[in-house]
């Protein structure tokens, strides 16, 4: 005598259907939201209230300072975003990166998902006059660049040692619809 089976044998490729579409729903439901960026602009808040609270002296003048070259940064970070910068160094070496205000850029075609942010800018004259360095992640390493503005000339070189090198002349473009894309 067969022993009875609770699912009837009818009802078995319906039963099967209904299990792989469970499981592809939850397969589709189990995958990664968008990574995080490796780099990105950090805001200036927590060093503001560092100011507030530091006790005077070396730490007060410390803190001063971080918040002063954070607040820089940002300067030239909302500068810098959503644009396209093409060109050549004095060196000879082409320019074509484009920095998104959503993490991404794109350099010669190759796009880096991991993030920007400006590092050690100096501004002056009211936004006019800026000196930044802007650091990428990149597979294997770091992708750095130089960026210089003078009223409307902008250059590109390479960072070395604090100081930007064979800073060319660039022609700097609005690439706000070119990073939705991107």
């Amino acid at each position: 005598m067969p022993i009875p089976s609770p699912i009837s044998l009818r009802r078995l490729p319906a039963l099967a259907l209904a299990l792989a579409a469970c499981l592809v729903l939850v397969v589709g439901l189990a995958q990664p939201a968008e990574a995080k960026l490796k780099f990105k602009q950090p805001a200036c808040g927590k060093l503001q209230k560092k100011v507030g609270k530091a006790k005077p002296g070396a730490p007060k003048r410390s803190a001063r300072r971080a918040f002063s070259q954070c607040r820089a940064n940002t300067k030239a970070y909302r500068q810098i975003r959503n644009a396209h910068y093409e060109g050549a160094r004095t060196d000879g070496v082409e320019i074509d990166s484009t920095y998104c205000a959503n993490g991404k850029v794109d350099s010669r075609g190759q796009v880096y998902r991991d993030g920007w942010r400006v590092v050690d800018a100096k501004v002056r004259a009211g936004g006019r006059r800026l000196t930044a360095t802007v650091e990428a992640w990149i597979p294997g390493g770091r992708f750095v660049q130089g960026i210089i503005r003078a009223g409307n000339v902008w250059k590109v070189g390479y960072e070395f040692g604090g100081k930007i090198n064979n800073a060319g002349v660039v022609t700097r473009t609005n690439a706000t619809a070119t990073c939705k894309t991107l």
